[in-house]
């Protein structure tokens, strides 16, 4: 568990890392509005900023805009991907580029206002290492967005023990020691929020406006949105295994007890044979035997797969900054 300084004056240095695919459009208006509530900031809430952003395998122009902005102002940091990886191994990539001594991600649409920076690191500043948004009068699709969101908290609370109100908010301020820990984490890093939680001593909440998007449109549908449950259940953690294996054995020692007491009252207290107790408990006994075989296989079967998989989450091709590095 990470173990950090707190307090505002912990926060020397802000890194917003935003992620962008195909955006060419919103560039400039994402870094004037970004830039500018970051400079009216410095000086009060941290001494310095930085903007990290990731394209992330774009085809349009987002690239080329961002290197021309990049170029004329020092505190714009590019971190180029050579695939389109997605927005979490973006964020990913992010994390590892950032300086700040804490990070706060946005989206480029600015669904989230940037404005709510300063209420991210007023509670960062309190003591707590991870703080997230709750979006407040969400002005998304309710069928195309709304409801698997919810659905999505609903799964990940269960998941993970913990329930947070908005799992999916892309408004997040978290310490870089933090932040840099989840690196280390494989594959699950692609749940930078469910595993930042794991990891964190303490973690919190703040209701965040939002509002139509200023361009672009939407990198998640319905589809993506289920598959992405579907890949935190199978990845992220075992309790579904767990509970097969509990379910199995409670099963199956329901079944071992049946069959004593219908021993007991066959034999022991000359009660007639019963065709269907005794199918009860052979179904109970078999089919608990299977579950708790199916759990224990699971378990081994995601140990390997984590010590194993060693393919990289995303590449690198260069990062770019106003001094050519």
């Amino acid at each position: 568990m990470y173990n950090g300084a707190t307090g505002v004056n912990a926060m020397h240095t802000v890194s917003v890392v935003i992620p962008l695919h195909d955006n060419e459009g919103i560039v400039e208006a994402c870094l004037r509005e970004v830039g500018g509530v970051l400079a009216r900031l410095q000086g009060e809430w941290f001494a310095d900023y930085e903007i990290v952003f990731v394209d992330d395998g774009s085809t349009d122009g987002t690239l080329r805009r961002l290197l021309a902005l990049c170029g004329h102002d020092p505190r714009v940091k590019v971190v180029e991907l050579d695939a389109n990886y997605g927005q979490h191994a973006a964020l990913c990539a992010g994390f590892e580029a950032a300086s700040g001594d804490v990070i706060v991600t946005l989206d480029s649409d600015l669904q989230v206002p940037p404005d709510q920076i300063p209420r991210l690191l007023e509670r960062i500043g309190e003591g707590h290492d991870l703080v997230g948004g709750v979006r407040v009068g969400r002005r998304d699709p309710l069928l195309g967005r709304v409801l698997p969101s919810r659905l999505f908290n609903a799964i990940a609370g269960r998941m993970t023990g913990t329930r947070l109100r908005d799992w999916g908010c892309p408004a997040v301020a978290i310490r870089t020691p933090l932040a840099k820990q989840i690196l280390r984490y494989g594959e699950m890093r692609r749940f930078l929020k469910p595993l930042g939680v794991r990891l964190a001593r303490s973690v919190a909440e703040i209701e965040v406006a939002h509002r139509p998007r200023i361009g672009g449109r939407s990198g998640y549908g319905v589809q993506d949105l289920f598959e992405l449950a579907l890949d935190f259940v199978t990845n992220f953690s075992r309790r579904p295994f767990q509970k097969v294996s509990l379910a199995g054995t409670a099963l199956f020692a329901l079944g071992v007890l049946g069959g004593i007491l219908y021993l007991v009252l066959r034999f022991g207290l000359g009660a007639p044979p019963g065709v269907r107790a005794q199918a009860l408990v052979f179904l109970a006994v078999v089919v608990g035997l299977q579950l708790m075989i199916l759990g224990f296989l699971g378990e081994f079967i995601i140990r390997i797969y984590r010590r194993q998989n060693e393919l990289p989450f995303y590449t690198v091709r260069a990062v770019h900054t106003a001094r050519g590095d």
